[in-house]
């Protein structure tokens, strides 16, 4: 069964024989999860951006950068990493919260009930839902399709092969070659849910969980496991229309089963397969909650890319841009880009005189040449809300016409009230 080890984002960890004490905000693990980490930070290039590895007074300890999700690992182990973001214990159903609006995943699907299992691991949650959108397909029926069989046969069924009858039963008039189709459970999209299937059945002590996955296998029963992955997948895209009443399913049996991770490049290691930057969470959350609840939805625009950097080189425009949100209201532009950081505002003491808040200048940059581009006055920097940072900093002015407003994001409030606040403060400045 699976072990699961609780870890917050750009927490450490070290291992349990080389320290006495779990290093501040981190975890200690068994010396053998520890070197199966360690070993993939130094032999997967996939790792770089994921873990970072260092030492301290002579002691090894490995430090998670700004990925959520499951990370596992050998022997039936895997991390659980969680944002941080308010209160620990409601840490997991906020995450919850904001994957269900992760562009181009499966956990657009994932029911908003899921998101209150406070105290269900990430990963029944996810099982939980790969068997909530497998379910109905069973109650339905499973797809069947005709396939070609060809085969030797005592009586006439189909069609005669005659060169093959020549070829194959010439010593043996009693039997027949012949083709003919069959309708068969055996198909590239139920092998791939029988797959995972197997797959999660071994990988979880929930009971509800594994009497439901008895359930479905018993429903699969006729269907044999995948012999490739990317070759059933491939099959599946030829003949889309016929499973489309499967795509929810497969998305997440591909989830489940592929080493790929939403926002992290493609590879052979499986361990990739649900793990989600946050810069990206975040960024999805606030994109869908301004398109839904703003005033006026009809004038927001997500990742729009009209403009470029350089207007003309060589004939042609250079370095397109693409702000997170433009929002055009009557005669006012407004340019909105989200980052996940933590940074300090007024109530930590920040000295707006002589300190950058955390912010970085690369950021002030890439504002700047938003609002020149797109010809918008009013630039807003969306950083999640922080202990020391619950109100907006003083406006930044970079010209007599442009300024800059660095907002907070309140991710234990409503989406929609945050949204209310954020479009409040934001048309004020009409």
């Amino acid at each position: 069964m699976i072990t699961t080890i609780l870890v917050l984002e750009n927490s450490q960890i070290g291992s349990a024989d080389q320290w006495s004490e779990p290093p501040l905000g981190g975890v200690l693990v068994l010396d053998a999860v520890f070197q199966a980490l360690r070993q993939f930070v130094f032999d997967d290039e996939q790792a770089e951006g994921l873990l970072a590895f260092s030492i301290q007074k002579g002691r090894e300890l490995i430090q998670v950068r700004n990925y959520v999700g499951l990370l596992p690992l050998p022997n039936h182990t895997q991390l659980e990493i969680l944002p941080k973001i308010g209160q620990i214990d409601n840490t997991r159903p906020l995450l919850l919260t904001m994957l269900r609006h992760l562009r181009h995943s499966p956990f657009r699907t994932l029911p908003a009930a899921h998101t209150r299992a406070i105290q269900l691991p990430l990963w029944d949650v996810f099982i939980s839902a790969f068997l909530d959108a497998v379910e109905p397909l069973v109650q339905q029926g499973i797809q069947h399709a005709y396939v070609s069989v060809d085969s030797n046969e005592r009586f006439w069924k189909g069609k005669f092969q005659a060169v093959r009858q020549q070829r194959e039963n010439a010593w043996h008039a009693e039997r027949l070659a012949v083709t003919y189709d069959c309708l068969t459970a055996d198909v590239a999209a139920n092998r791939i849910l029988k797959t995972a299937m197997v797959y999660v059945n071994g990988a979880t002590n929930n009971p509800v969980s594994q009497r439901r996955i008895r359930q479905v296998l018993w429903a699969l029963d006729e269907v044999p496991e995948t012999n490739s992955l990317p070759d059933d997948l491939r099959l599946i895209r030829r003949s889309s229309r016929l499973f489309l009443r499967y795509e929810s399913a497969l998305r997440w049996a591909d989830a489940l089963l592929q080493g790929r991770g939403f926002g992290i490049k493609t590879g052979h290691t499986p361990s990739l397969s649900l793990l989600f930057p946050m810069e990206r969470v975040f960024e999805d959350y606030v994109a869908y909650g301004i398109r839904t609840y703003w005033p006026d939805t009809d004038s927001v625009r997500v990742q729009e890319s009209s403009a470029h950097l350089v207007d003309e080189h060589v004939g042609a425009p250079k370095f397109k841009l693409r702000p997170d949100i433009v929002i055009r209201h009557k005669s006012q532009t407004l340019v909105l880009d989200t980052k996940w950081k933590q940074i300090k505002g007024r109530e930590a003491g920040a000295n707006p005189v002589s300190g950058n808040y955390g912010i970085e200048q690369a950021d002030m940059y890439q504002l700047y040449a938003y609002g020149k581009k797109y010809a918008a006055d009013d630039l807003f920097l969306i950083y999640p809300a922080n202990e020391s940072f619950r109100q907006p900093l003083p406006v930044f002015g970079y010209d007599a016409t442009t300024r800059l407003h660095v907002v907070p994001f309140d991710l234990t409030n409503s989406l929609a009230n945050e949204v209310e606040k954020l479009a409040t403060y934001a048309l004020s400045f009409e």
